[in-house]
């Protein structure tokens, strides 16, 4: 296990510079005018300022050089500073990185939660309406794009009904907690501040139930298919002579085994949800690095593009580790080599 865990942690620092420079190369060839998003529209006409903006940011220069200067400041821990904001492109994802992960940690939990007791029920009762039932909503989970499902329930339970709150982390008369965690649920919390918390809760649900969708169908699924399969184990038919009944064989041996293949792919899924938060950030006006990533890519900000990217890299690469560790405590007969 440690010889298996040292080398993927030696690997890990030559998969992030191909990421980095995948993203670099790419992010310089969409046709367009960074140059907009720095001095501004109406200073595009104005030759000195431009000639001023383009040797401070390095503009002037080929794109060889820019990577290798781009490349020196990484070794450095610097990921540049953006074009738009003007700020290190590190500071600014500091910032934004927690509202993505307290969104994705809630989207998470409830669609293993929801999908595993969803699959346990549509296996113990095969073939039933209850079984038809879940498989309908596992397979529309999974189907349906999120950005529509965002913008239904906005319509249905903010708009129509009026019993959800609208986009965005907090009411609009709302301050934000003191930063601690960056997570508005749990600094409200360690802020003693009930009402504060309350509002952030309600905010975070919706969004966050819309993100489980299509994880929290693959959970159903595989779930049910693993129970199904274990159950014609020998070790169960050996539990049940035993005297053993349908619920106790379930909970305590089908169940457990049906687990380990779950626990990997939500564990691989975990990075694609933080990544794939663009939509529903930008539907629900969530201010994580979802909607820093399209603000960056409408301006071309080619730092925080780049930046973003390995945000992406290094949580794919931790979660795919974390996962593989825990897939071999789970199952001892997995060994890693």
């Amino acid at each position: 296990m440690l010889r298996f865990i040292l080398k993927r942690l030696a690997m890990a620092p030559f998969l992030l510079w191909g990421i980095a420079t995948i993203a670099f190369f790419l992010s310089h060839s969409i046709t367009g005018n960074p140059l907009a998003s720095i001095v501004g529209e109406r200073n595009l006409n104005n030759p000195d300022i431009v000639a001023a903006a383009n040797q401070k940011w390095g503009l002037d220069q080929n794109l060889p050089t820019q990577y290798l200067l781009y490349f020196q400041n990484l070794l450095q821990g610097d990921l540049g500073t953006s074009f738009r904001s003007k700020q290190p492109v590190l500071s600014d994802l500091a910032v934004r990185l927690p509202a993505t992960a307290e969104l994705a940690a809630v989207a998470v939990t409830i669609a293993v939660v929801v999908g595993v007791v969803l699959g346990v029920l549509a296996a113990r009762y095969r073939g039933s309406l209850l079984d038809g039932v879940n498989r309908i909503f596992a397979l529309t989970g999974s189907s349906l794009p999120v950005f529509w499902v965002g913008l239904l329930f906005l319509f249905v339970f903010y708009a129509t009904l009026g019993i959800a709150p609208g986009p965005g982390r907090l009411s609009a008369r709302v301050e934000p907690p003191g930063f601690i965690t960056g997570f508005y649920t749990i600094d409200a919390l360690l802020a003693g501040n009930g009402p504060l918390f309350y509002d952030a809760l309600i905010h975070l649900l919706m969004p966050a139930f819309v993100m489980s969708l299509p994880l929290m169908g693959a959970v159903i699924r595989m779930v049910r298919a693993q129970m199904l399969e274990e159950q014609s184990a020998d070790y169960v038919r050996t539990a049940r002579a035993k005297g053993m009944n349908q619920t106790q064989v379930l909970g305590h041996h089908v169940l457990k085994n049906a687990l380990t293949p779950v626990v990997t792919m939500v564990g691989i899924s975990v990075g694609m949800v933080i990544m794939g938060a663009v939509l529903v950030e930008t539907i629900f006006s969530w201010s994580g690095i979802g909607t820093y990533a399209v603000e960056s890519a409408r301006a071309l900000d080619y730092p925080a593009i780049t930046g973003v990217c390995l945000v992406g890299g290094s949580i794919f690469l931790i979660a795919n580790l974390l996962t593989d560790i825990a897939y071999a405590l789970i199952d001892p007969r997995v060994r890693m080599k």
